[in-house]
């Protein structure tokens, strides 16, 4: 395995691990340890940590290592709020520049999603990351439309920097109810914001959009 697999690897394994609670807040994390437990070089771990540095899982502080950054409601209100006005403009533009291609695309991730959902819903552990990644090419396909590179990117960074509040409310949810009751919620959402695409209907498909995004900011939560 090459390198830049080995460390794509560990890094996609470290944000499971942050996410989910198997690496607390504020717990150092020490090179040896981490190339002892996950089986790669240290320059490898090295690697991963700035990776994962630049996406706020990771605090790096100057001659003391690194450490899990802590998490607050206060952050993850600014970034999903951010989050969804940035994903609304995008999206408004990309209906007002709608093509059959872009439609297509729309629905060909949606399908794909409903896919993982149903996976999603059977095992939350082994399915989370894979759900994250899919719900994030169906975001990211409702604004590749925009015109706007710029913004576009702004968007890539912004889904990222909510990823770890994301898959830790998810993580933490418990019972077979709450479950089942956040996944019918969150798979009639994104059908009816296909939907509102499919009818170039900007005003539904931005109005559900937004609520989608930001609907569970107070329990510490992001879609």
């Amino acid at each position: 395995m090459g390198s830049t697999s080995v460390v794509s690897n560990l890094v996609n394994e470290l944000r499971r691990d942050i996410s989910l609670g198997t690496l607390e807040p504020g717990q150092k994390l020490r090179i040896e340890v981490i190339r002892s437990t996950y089986g790669v070089s240290a320059p490898s771990v090295r690697e991963a940590l700035s990776v994962l540095t630049g996406e706020r899982f990771v605090t790096a502080v100057d001659q003391r290592g690194f450490s899990v950054a802590n998490v607050s409601v206060q952050e993850l209100t600014d970034l999903t709020r951010v989050r969804a006005e940035l994903e609304k403009l995008a999206l408004g533009w990309s209906i007002e520049n709608s093509t059959r291609e872009w439609r297509s695309a729309v629905v060909a991730k949606h399908h794909i999603l409903t896919e993982v959902e149903g996976e999603f819903s059977t095992s939350i552990e082994t399915s989370i990351m894979d759900w994250d990644e899919a719900n994030r090419d169906f975001h990211l396909a409702l604004s590749m439309n925009c015109s706007s590179e710029s913004l576009i990117d702004l968007i890539k960074s912004q889904y990222d920097l909510t990823r770890r509040y994301r898959l830790m409310a998810y993580g933490r949810i418990a019972s077979s109810r709450q479950k089942a009751d956040w996944l019918q919620r969150s798979i009639v959402e994104h059908a009816a914001i296909k939907d509102a695409v499919l009818q170039s209907d900007t005003r539904a498909a931005t109005d559900v959009l937004g609520a989608h995004i930001t609907k569970a900011q107070a329990g510490g939560q992001a879609s």
